[in-house]
This record gives structure tokens, sequence and C-alpha cells, in this order.
């Protein structure tokens, strides 16, 4: 069985090390809270985590000073949080990444979400407003395949529909 564990140093005021704790990790930690849930993907920002479950299920921890997390709310989250989004139930996410405080992530059908900090378009929703829970962002004329988010951009590896 998998099972997440955190390798490097993890800061106590950024609690994205999903403990339940803001005590440093200096050393490589499972993250207990997870066991038992076969995670197949894990994304890491500036200040949160993303992980995703063979389940579909999403889970975030860490800082969500800009909505980062997608819970919807503005607490900081010290243990792994399920998202609850409509908009992604029943959709398993093929492919993740976290930028400094966004996330996005693609799904199995091709959507694209995106969820964070927003300051310079990041989301790719036509404007600069941060989006506390997956908001879906359009894209025309191709099949996304792969996400990469940097510090203030997000990337999609795209095909061309046949």
């Amino acid at each position: 069985m998998l099972m997440l564990v955190i390798l490097s140093y993890c800061h106590l005021f950024l609690v994205k090390c999903g403990q339940g704790s803001t005590d440093d990790e200096l050393s490589p930690t499972c993250v207990s809270s997870l066991l038992g849930i076969q995670i197949e993907a894990v994304a890491a920002g500036l200040w949160h985590t993303v992980c995703v479950s063979a389940d579909s299920g999403i889970y975030a921890f860490g800082g969500n000073q800009f909505g980062q997390l997608g819970t919807g709310a503005d607490p900081t989250e010290t243990l792994p949080r399920l998202l609850e989004s409509p908009k992604l139930e029943n959709a398993h996410a093929r492919s993740l990444s976290c930028g400094a405080r966004h996330t996005a992530v693609i799904t199995d059908d091709g959507k694209v979400f995106c969820w964070g900090w927003n300051k310079y378009g990041q989301l790719g929703l036509g404007d600069v407003i941060d989006r506390n829970i997956p908001s879906e962002v359009t894209v025309e004329g191709c099949v996304p395949k792969n996400v990469a988010c940097g510090w203030w951009h997000t990337l999609l590896l795209a095909e061309s529909p046949t």
C-alpha cells in the first residue's frame, strides 16, 4: 500500500505538512490521517498541499489565505480535508498542480478547474478575482492533458482535437 510521506522541511507557519499541528517536521513523516486512503497524486504549493485519491477524492491542507485549498472557507487546515465541491462530484482528477497560492486540476473528461490566488489572472477565468472554491475554466479548441502551475501563471499541455 502506498502512503503519503512528507520528505522535506515543513515550517510551522506554513502548516502544509498535514500532521494536525504546527510543529516543524525535519525528517520524513507519514501523513497518518490519510492511511487507508489510496492516494494517486500529490502536488505542493508554497503554503499548501493537494492530493487525489483513487476514489476521486481531493484532499487539501495547509495555508488558505487566498482560497487555495478550495474549501469555500478561510481557515488554515492542519489536517487533510476532503473537498466537497458539487462541480467536482463524480469527476476524477487526472492531473493536478499547485502554484504558490493557487491550485489547478484537469478531470478525466478534460475539464479544467482552478481556485485560489488570482492577482495576475493565473486561474484563467478572465479576471483577477480570487476564488475559494473550484471554478471551471473554459478551454476551447483543444483537449487539456496536463497542467503545471507557477508562481504567477498556469500552463496547460493540450492537444488539438482529431
